[in-house]
């Protein structure tokens, strides 16, 4: 060995995608064909000598100080791939002569960077989906207000506002309603991000998605209502909302009718629905002092609120029907009073309660 092979320069890049960098060594050949015939890497034909190497080094700038071997040969060009999209990678080269054994110096480094992954919804997705809302803010600031992005859904049909009331994150929920995300959207089957706020009990994205024009009248394709949705969360905050919003309808007809709107086969009005939850006393209160009516039943068995309050053993639910003028005569559809389906479900308390009732039937 009498020394060094002469240092390669950096290698040359090709092409890039968001997943790959191409490169290129043709220098290496060119220079090779300075050297002395025997300390060669190519022969004339312009075939590597026997034994005669390019290693190619790669690192990613930001997040290894460590050179990984990525390629091995004889070849002038390689293409790195499943790099991630967005990133810095560093690379180098070195040579070794297969007939002196004489190795190179590193090549200066190359720094090349993949492509950003192109655009999607997926895109806003994972964005989304990703902890905190340094990234959703990054990418709608890219984006632009009213990007095609935000109304593209998902697989399931769901709307990127739909994912982030589904969160629980007012941040995003914020951010995607500043950025123009449509807020009346609906999937085929009807429902809206209001629907998912009020499903998931997000009081505050209720409120938010209201302020903005949110449809408080919109129903799915079984009919169900926002205010039932809300029921369904049981959470009282949210139920409060919607309530709240009704509350500042200045045709004073509409209230009336969307706190007792009967939905699906069994006709549950919101105060029903309640009931059959267990609501909590607050959430039923809320309700009966906002004109849902304690007459209320399910149509397909004609049990009315009260009787199921009882059947369910609910004494509290039971004290504020009655007490809101719920009829505590009526029987149901087998003839039962009320004082029987209390005795059906064994609770003490609750059957003195209904025995105690002026003018209930008695046994």
């Amino acid at each position: 060995m009498t020394g060094r092979l002469e240092r390669p320069a950096a290698p040359v890049l090709v092409n890039i995608t968001h997943h790959s960098i191409e490169l290129e060594w043709e220098h290496i050949a060119k220079q090779d064909k300075n050297r002395a015939e025997h300390r060669r890497l190519f022969d004339e034909n312009g075939l590597a000598t026997s034994g005669s190497l390019i290693y190619l080094h790669q690192r990613d700038k930001k997040s290894s100080a460590t050179w990984e071997s990525v390629y091995t040969g004889s070849a002038l060009v390689y293409k790195a791939e499943n790099l991630k999209p967005n990133t810095q990678y560093e690379y180098r080269l070195q040579c070794k002569s297969g007939a002196t054994g004489e190795r190179s110096e590193w090549s200066p480094v190359l720094l090349a960077s993949t492509a950003p992954e192109p655009m999607s919804g997926d895109t806003v997705f994972k964005a989304i989906a990703f902890p905190g809302k340094d990234q959703l803010e990054k990418l709608l600031t890219i984006l632009g207000p009213g990007h095609q992005l935000l109304e593209q859904p998902d697989k399931d049909g769901n709307f990127p506002l739909m994912h982030a009331c589904a969160k629980h994150d007012i941040g995003k929920v914020d951010l995607l309603v500043k950025a123009g995300a449509n807020v009346n959207n609906a999937i085929s089957s009807g429902k809206t991000a209001l629907m998912v706020a009020a499903s998931a009990g997000f009081s505050k994205a209720c409120a938010l998605l209201l302020e903005n024009g949110a449809n408080l009248y919109a129903v799915d394709q079984n009919g169900t209502t926002i205010l039932h949705r809300a029921i369904d969360s049981k959470n009282i905050d949210t139920i409060t909302v919607i309530v709240n919003q009704l509350n500042t309808e200045k045709d004073s007809s509409i209230k009336p009718i969307e706190m007792n709107k009967e939905v699906g086969q069994h006709g549950w009005t919101p105060l029903y629905r309640a009931v059959i939850h267990d609501c909590n006393k607050e959430i039923i209160e809320l309700l009966l002092n906002n004109g849902a009516s304690t007459e209320c039943e399910d149509k397909s068995t004609n049990t009315t609120a009260l009787q199921m309050a009882v059947i369910r053993g609910n004494l509290l639910t039971t004290q504020l029907l009655i007490n809101h003028g719920a009829n505590p005569r009526a029987v149901n559809k087998n003839g039962k009073t009320l004082q029987q389906l209390a005795a059906s479900t064994t609770k003490q308390d609750l059957m003195d309660y209904v025995d105690s009732l002026p003018g209930a039937p008695k046994m």
